[in-house]
Order: structure tokens, then sequence, then C-alpha cells
């Protein structure tokens, strides 16, 4: 099952800048003073590519940023070092966050990095192994009846009524200036691509979720090339895709019926509202594909065909992967194909946005496969 839209606004030039020129210059200070903090791989894929028709394949394997399994310590990491510069975390705070899991574990892992506390609100459905991942850090979880959405609220109530930082990569009305600090730090895996060998992609395939990645990637890319930028597509599960059902009614739009995907850390119902602005105007297309998509996904990476490297990834992490095998494949997505270009002569990269984060849900879906 599958579902897409195209957006008729991305090229047409009227977009505006989601990040100032003296933004992106602090973003890049803050690389040079840690130059431990090194870039993920972009794996080339050349059987696969083959196998799905176009020239090229990478992958940008966030499976190992910065010793977590997951992208998100890149936004969290800038966010809060940017927020200590500024005097605004206080010796004695506690850092506070709502997460299906990967966003969770990397404020934890910045807090006890610095000696700070945590707490991680998490719907009651998140996965055990999880749990115990962002507890291993140090971090109080502290567990929500209902979603993500209802975890986002009840940990913004309690962080207001006990003075807590609130480092959070989704906004809400009177609070975005942080998420806005996480997604200009995501612009940072443009500049890696840019920077390592295969040229300028023709097209790159990011996760949804909230959209802060997507709103990263799309404002790295107009940045870094402007109106020669790839392609940008917003890759959701079929029952969580608010992005795409936002990108279809021009404005913003929350989802009301269950959340029921594999793919955890995309299992939204609301779009941030600060990353919309950018997604609405800059993503190309927006496509949604099912949970077998992405378990497929996962185990033709996991075990690949001729000498292409395996690579370790969970259902999110595979959402990139399924959205683009979905649009060289299936019929009814053939407009998403000829509005891209894509074909033999393209140049494509899917972002492994996790590894195995759910260990037991990794061995059941792939190894025991």
């Amino acid at each position: 099952m599958t579902a897409y839209h195209l957006n008729p606004r991305a090229r047409d030039g009227a977009h505006e800048a989601p990040f100032r020129p003296e933004q992106y210059a602090d973003l890049a200070r803050f690389y040079e003073r840690h130059p431990e903090l090194e870039p993920t791989r972009l794996t080339p894929l050349p059987t696969l590519a083959r196998e799905l028709g176009i020239g090229a394949l990478h992958v940008k394997d966030e499976s190992t940023r910065f010793g977590l399994n997951a992208f998100k310590s890149l936004g969290v990491r800038y966010a809060v070092d940017r927020l200590q510069r500024d005097g605004r975390i206080a010796k004695d705070a506690t850092l506070v966050c709502a997460s299906a899991g990967n966003h969770g574990r990397a404020v934890a892992r910045a807090a006890r990095e610095r000696g700070l506390a945590a707490r991680v609100y998490m719907a009651r459905t998140a996965a055990d192994g999880v749990k115990r991942n962002i507890a291993s850090e140090g971090a109080e979880v502290v567990v929500v009846d209902g979603t993500y959405d209802d975890a986002v609220r009840r940990m913004a109530q309690d962080a207001e009524a006990h003075g807590w930082t609130i480092v959070s990569d989704t906004s809400w009305p009177g609070y975005d200036e942080i998420p806005r600090l996480i997604m200009l730090g995501y612009t940072r895996i443009v500049d890696e691509i840019a920077a390592q060998p295969g040229g300028t992609p023709d097209s790159i395939f990011v996760q949804g979720g909230v959209g802060g990645l997507v709103c990263g990637v799309a404002a790295g890319s107009l940045q870094r090339w402007g109106d020669r930028r790839p392609h940008l597509v917003a890759c959701e599960p079929i029952h969580a895709a608010c992005l795409l059902a936002s990108a279809r009614a021009g404005r913003l739009v929350s989802l009301t019926e269950p959340i029921t995907t594999i793919m955890a850390g995309l299992g939204c119902a609301e779009p941030s509202p600060a990353a919309w602005p950018a997604i609405g105007s800059l993503a190309d297309a927006f496509v949604a594909v099912d949970d077998d998509a992405t378990v497929a996904a996962m185990r033709k990476l996991a075990r690949p065909a001729g000498s292409d490297p395996p690579i370790e990834s969970g259902p999110s992490g595979a959402c990139g992967l399924a959205s683009l095998t979905a649009v060289m494949t299936e019929e009814t997505l053939q407009p998403v194909r000829r509005a891209l270009g894509l074909g033999q002569a393209s140049r494509v990269v899917v972002i492994n946005t996790e590894g195995a984060t759910d260990p037991e849900l990794y061995d059941r879906l792939v190894r025991r496969n």
C-alpha cells in the first residue's frame, strides 16, 4: 500500500531560506571546535542501483552517528552546546523531552556528558529495549498513556511546572527556538553528502516524522545548491503520513486515526509547525509506504546482492529505501518517477536514519527470516 503527493510549489522560486548565513557559520564553527565528531559514511550500493534501474545509489548511514545508533544526536549536540554557550542551561538543570526512542537517547547522552539530569517521556507502547537504551544513559524514563503526541503534551506541562529545560525536536505555539537549532544541526548531513565522492545527487529520500530532518535537509540543500538542489522526497509510514496529509491540504494537518506502524520513530500525528514552512515550499514529493515495504527494505540492506556491503537498518531507517523502491517499481507511483526524472543516469541518496535500535524487533524481522 502506497500513497503520494507532488508539490507544485517546490520549484516556483517563491521560497524563503529557513536559516541565515550567520547561523550556518556558527554551526561550522561548532564542528571546527569538535573534530572528533566525524561524518558518517556515504555507502555506495551499485548492485541494488542496477536492480532498481538507476545510475547510482548511496546510503547515508546514520547508524553510527557519534557513537549512538541514529541521526538524532546530530541536532541535539549542537542545540545543547548553543544553549550552554548562551548561558541558558544551569549547572543543576534537568533536560527533558518526549521521544519514540532515538531523540530521547540523544538528549540523555548530551545530559550525561555534561553532568546534568534528564527525563524522557515515552508512550506506553514504546519497546522495552528502547526504554532500556535511554535508561542506560542515566535518564529517567517516564511512561505516558497514549501516543507520542500525548507524551509531548505531558512533558511540556511537567517542564513548565518544575522549570526544566525542554530539548524538543518538535515545536508548538511559543516554543520553536530549540527545535530550529536542532533542525539547523541536521543541515550538517547535506555538508557531509557534498564532501564525499560522487557529486551532487539528483534526488534525496528523507524520513518524515514531525518533519525536522526533512526541513534540515531541505534547508541545507537550498543553502549549498540553490535552484540546482536535488529533488527532495519526504518518506513516511502510510498510517502516520502527517506531512503528506498536510501537503495535500496546503496547511498543517493533525491525523485523527490511530497510529499503527512498526516505524516507531516516524509514528507522529502532528507535523512540527517550525518545520512545516520549509517542507511545504521545498519538498518535491511526499511518499508513504506500509510496514511490509520497510521490512523488505531492512532485509535487502542486511543481505545485499553482489558486492554491496550489508547495512543494519531499523524500520524507520529503511523507510527511505522502501519509498525509493516503491517509486521505481510500482505503476501507481509512476508520476513521482517521471516528476523526479529518475532513470539510468540518476544518482540517488537515501538516508538510513537508524540502526537496530530495538534489537528484539530486528532479530524477529531480519535475523530470523
